[in-house]
């Protein structure tokens, strides 16, 4: 599949269930489209601000936590954004539902 592009510009791509975003400093975050059940308890009642996207993306993709903590907060959320979108799109449901 092609990659496609953010709101912010930058570009995206999902391969399968996948969902890998490319920084501007060319670091690669993978985020997994499907999601245990598990990852997600506790954090749907929870306001959506930056500290509870970032608690929400620790228990999605935990192996990621070091790139994203370097990224531009406006970059992160972007990034955030556009995931949310294809999970939506994958799953027929906003996160939490």
């Amino acid at each position: 599949m092609p990659d496609k592009q953010a709101t912010n510009g930058t570009r995206y791509h999902i391969d399968g269930k996948v969902f890998t975003w490319t920084t501007d400093d060319g670091d690669t975050v993978t985020i997994p489209l499907r999601l245990k059940l598990k990852a997600l308890r506790g954090l749907s009642k929870k306001e959506m601000n930056v500290d509870t996207m970032f608690e929400m993306f620790e228990a999605i993709a935990p192996s990621q936590g070091e790139v994203a903590e370097e990224m531009d907060v406006n970059d992160f959320q972007a990034m955030f954004v556009a995931w949310q979108e294809e999970y939506t799109k994958l799953s027929g449901a906003t996160l939490g539902e």
